[in-house]
């Protein structure tokens, strides 16, 4: 978490994170749907192994899995990420008649492409901290709506993965909850070990392990805001115990599974 966070609800299934003038370097794996804001700031991004440059005004798209490193900040930075929780987005997803479409095909809106409009509407709502109910409601769904036009059948290709590590990132985020081994791991993605982990940590930027445990705590983060106890969750997402599951959460999250909980609903 940034030092200088903020973060909120919009209303059922949409929250806010809201930093300002920071200079951190954020380095870790969304767990949420959702749409990222440049509001100052320039900054250079690996985002799933795209690079990408972060201006104000640069709409972001995110997804949950979808690891975002940055490689640097030209100057302190602010950003608002607006996040969609997965219920949500099967509601729309099933209003819409989209049922197979689960993948983003780009990280970021061009800004000349008009379904941008609803998402900065909805942006422009939060930072100006509109209280119209109705008028929240509106945005939100429209905002939903323009996501869902992002999703596809297939999921963009990861920038600059080589077959091994793209092999290695899916295996790991179809067995989150198993016990994984290197072994196991390196053969799936039909490499070495130790030409594995060096690619994967230089082409993912983050090392396996690192990556595996990010997961982990993405989905106990989508499972903690359906109402799950952590002491449940903590098996479903690959820890041994509850313990293990609260160190990693409160060292990447900044905060208890149990307050993330309750700030959630």
């Amino acid at each position: 978490m940034f030092a200088s966070a903020k973060t909120g609800s919009v209303g059922p299934g949409v929250g806010y994170l809201r930093v300002r003038k920071t200079t951190e370097l954020y380095r870790g794996m969304k767990a949420d749907y959702g749409v990222t804001l440049t509001c100052e700031g320039r900054s250079l991004s690996r985002i799933d192994g795209r690079e990408h440059v972060q201006t104000a005004g640069t709409l972001g798209l995110t997804q949950p899995g979808q690891v975002h490193c940055n490689v640097r900040r030209d100057a302190p930075g602010a950003f608002q990420f607006l996040s969609f929780d997965s219920s949500l987005v099967d509601e729309a997803r099933s209003a819409l008649d989209h049922p197979s479409c689960r993948h983003l095909q780009t990280d970021e809106v061009d800004p000349r492409d008009e379904r941008a409009a609803p998402l900065r509407r909805l942006h422009a709502m939060v930072l100006s901290e509109t209280t119209n109910r109705f008028a929240l409601d509106v945005a939100v769904t429209e905002a939903v709506a323009t996501f869902m036009s992002f999703l596809g059948t297939t999921r963009a290709r990861s920038g600059s993965l080589r077959p091994t590590v793209r092999r290695a990132r899916e295996f790991l985020l179809e067995h989150i909850a198993e016990d994984v081994t290197l072994d196991a791991l390196a053969d799936h993605a039909r490499a070495d070990k130790f030409h594995l982990c060096r690619a994967f940590s230089r082409e993912v930027g983050l090392p396996p392990y690192a990556f595996l445990t990010q997961a982990r705590i993405a989905r106990a983060r989508i499972l903690l805001r359906r109402g799950l106890r952590p002491a449940d969750i903590a098996p479903r997402v690959g820890f041994c115990d509850q313990s293990q599951m609260h160190r990693h959460f409160v060292r990447i999250v900044g905060c208890t599974p149990g307050a993330y909980a309750r700030t959630s609903r």
